[in-house]
């Protein structure tokens, strides 16, 4: 596999890498997302996984979890600890609650449970990659009283603590903090967060939340749900 300069487009030239051991669900993917206009390439296992993302350079993978030898998470976990920021879309048997919410603490940017739908499938690719543009601010802070967020470098701060956030858990933050004290819908969210307008079969935004309230705790902010009405950003109340 030779790699070629990064594609600058987002609509057709984007390189998306699939680590997934099953041949089947592998070359399917491959093919749909060739056929979509991506540059497609595949791994089988987590070690040859690895080599490909540093050769091929994806702007997004297709990660699968149950894979030889190391598993996902390991590899996941790995490439975040060297910095990579590549989003990455969980695909994978393991549907419990706590597999999706260690997938999102280590780092994924969305989570798929199989079986699933290739047009779900291809509806969040385009939507993490839409999201995945700079974003849309005067300022590369977004600042609250005790609060700071560098929506460019995706690190939180307060006091001596910091946190660096992935993708999707930035932008929920960023969007929390601009909209701070108001009660925000679920659908609000996800249109404004995932630019959908309606959660297509996962519990997505719970567990964003679940995963941003962790990465916040100490911080001196809470987010309370608000029953049936959705979720409010504010200061801790003690």
């Amino acid at each position: 596999m030779s790699p070629e300069p990064k594609a600058q487009s987002l609509l057709n030239k984007s390189r998306i890498l699939i680590i997934e051991d099953d041949p089947r669900i592998r070359t399917g993917l491959l093919d749909n997302l060739q056929f979509e206009g991506y540059q497609a390439a595949g791994a089988g296992s987590a070690e040859s996984g690895a080599e490909a993302w540093r050769a091929f350079k994806p702007d997004m993978v297709i990660l699968d979890l149950m894979l030889p030898g190391r598993d996902g998470y390991y590899l996941l976990s790995q490439m975040r600890a060297w910095g990579d920021k590549t989003p990455v879309i969980i695909l994978s048997a393991r549907g419990e609650e706590w597999d999706k919410l260690k997938g999102f603490r280590l780092g994924c940017d969305d989570y798929i449970v199989k079986p699933f739908s290739l047009l779900e499938l291809v509806a969040r690719i385009r939507a993490l990659f839409k999201r995945s543009q700079p974003l849309e601010t005067n300022s590369d802070i977004t600042e609250l009283p005790g609060l700071t967020l560098n929506v460019v470098s995706l690190e939180a701060r307060w006091g001596e603590s910091k946190v660096v956030l992935s993708l999707k858990l930035g932008e929920l933050l960023n969007y929390f903090m601009r909209n701070t004290g108001r009660v925000i819908p679920r659908r609000e969210l996800l249109e404004q967060i995932w630019l959908v307008e309606q959660d297509l079969s996962t519990r997505t935004v719970d567990a964003h939340i679940a995963a941003l309230r962790r990465a916040l705790k100490g911080s001196g902010y809470e987010i309370e749900t608000v029953y049936k009405a959705g979720y409010r950003f504010q200061e801790a109340q003690v």
